[in-house]
């Protein structure tokens, strides 16, 4: 658990500084219609922190197996109304958000690291399976975010 709190710890460094190359509108860009531009795209990983949290909370003092239910992904993004935000306020939410992971899962006792979760196809998995899986999506979405990066960087897109 220590080496995943670590590695959120080091992303909670690395991607505001990852994001200050995005101007707003760069960051409101969506390459199709029905993708996330670079804002929704941090939305959607407050959302999942938001979501993810709750999870991690409740493993410790509720009946497990917990059933791990999935959320509308789409539908929340859309009502949050992220694409209208800065940019500045949503990293600042997703930081916020994440810093509180990370203190909570430093402090779960290590008997309870093997807590289960039920998937949506009955398959089981553990509370310490769902952290690591929580730094993977986290980097999918980071992946997508190197992808809309501006080539030029913020001050190109001054000049043009």
């Amino acid at each position: 658990m220590k080496s995943t709190v670590v590695e959120l710890n080091e992303w909670m460094i690395k991607l505001p500084k990852k994001l200050e190359v995005f101007s707003e509108a760069a960051a409101s860009n969506r390459l199709a219609p029905k993708k996330w531009s670079p804002k929704e795209i941090v939305g959607h990983l407050c959302d999942s922190a938001l979501h993810n949290l709750q999870r991690f909370v409740n493993v410790q003092h509720e009946k497990t197996p917990l059933v791990l239910t999935p959320y509308k992904q789409d539908e929340w993004v859309e009502l949050q109304h992220y694409q209208d935000m800065p940019m500045e306020e949503i990293v600042a939410l997703w930081h916020s958000l994440n810093k509180q992971i990370a203190s909570v899962l430093l402090h779960i006792p290590t008997e309870k690291h093997m807590y289960q979760f039920e998937l949506k196809d009955g398959k089981f998995v553990s509370l310490q399976w769902l952290t690591k899986d929580y730094i993977a999506h986290l980097k999918h979405h980071i992946k997508q975010i190197d992808a809309q990066m501006p080539l030029g960087g913020k001050e190109d897109e001054k000049r043009t």
